[in-house]
């Protein structure tokens, strides 16, 4: 399992990407933005269109990770953003859990 603790950075694409792509096109699709060392323990968060299902990318120094969460009856609480954002381990952890995160929350109670 990834071990949060040794993830360097966490991005997060919030633009709908096609979620039949496999390790191999987002391991093409990485390579056109980042170097092999920033790839290396840094998490990558991709979105489906109906934000019912993200993908995380993971490379360690032991091989590369590719899990997916799908949810049945609910939606991620992802905030739209026109670029890749970094966030951080708790937002992770929120987002993971279906609560939106830490940002997004301020947003709402400022409002």
């Amino acid at each position: 399992m990834i071990d949060l603790s040794k993830v360097k950075e966490i991005y997060l694409y919030s633009n709908p990407t096609d979620m039949r792509m496999g390790i191999t096109r987002i391991e093409l699709l990485l390579a056109l933005s980042f170097s092999p060392i920033e790839i290396l323990n840094s998490a990558f968060i991709f979105v489906s269109k109906s934000k019912k299902q993200i993908k995380i990318y993971y490379e360690d120094e032991y091989g590369k990770w590719l899990l997916i969460n799908k949810l049945s009856y609910n939606t991620f609480k992802i905030p739209t953003y026109d670029k890749k954002v970094v966030i951080t381990k708790k937002d992770l952890e929120y987002l993971l859990k279906g609560v939106a995160i830490l940002s997004e929350r301020k947003k709402l109670i400022a409002v």
